[in-house]
């Protein structure tokens, strides 16, 4: 196996590469703080939106738009916040209507079929008197409505007994 003596490409690239070092600039430091660089007033309220300026001490400062801003942010939050909870409330207020609207119309339903089987519904005792008096007030309409018919029959001279 022969071994060549001459580099590879890669080997020529790496022995060719320097780091690059860039000039540095002597950036404006502020007092106490060396590796920081000042910027000006200007490029500080353009870059927050015109939300901060630094003030007489050095230290950044809100302006009195960025505190409205700031205000109108919270009073925005606060507001989606009610509306997410308030649709919580809304849906489970719906989850408990339909709820209620079903539990109503299986009630309504066992009424009407124990009063027209004449038979037992499953549920507890006061749906049971309900169906009692119902079955009761329909025996009494019934008795009405064929003492009405018998009368009438009576008039038109066709009353049969049965």
């Amino acid at each position: 196996m022969q071994v060549s003596s001459t580099t590879n490409q890669y080997q020529t690239l790496q022995t060719q590469q320097q780091p690059v070092t860039l000039p540095v600039e002597n950036p404006i430091t502020l007092p106490g703080k060396p590796s920081e660089p000042q910027y000006s007033n200007k490029e500080i309220y353009e870059a927050s939106d015109g939300n901060l300026i630094r003030g007489d001490d050095g230290e950044l400062t809100l302006t009195p738009q960025g505190e409205t801003n700031i205000n109108n942010a919270k009073e925005d939050q606060a507001a989606q916040a009610a509306a997410e909870s308030q649709a919580e409330k809304d849906a489970a207020r719906a989850t408990a209507t339909d709820f209620l609207a079903a539990s109503s119309k299986k009630s309504q339903v066992e009424i009407y079929l124990a009063v027209a089987t004449e038979g037992k519904a499953d549920s507890d005792n006061a749906t049971l008197d309900v169906i009692s008096n119902l079955r009761d007030v329909q025996k009494q309409n019934n008795a009405v409505q064929a003492y009405a018919t018998y009368q009438e029959a009576q008039k038109n001279g066709t009353a049969t007994l049965v």
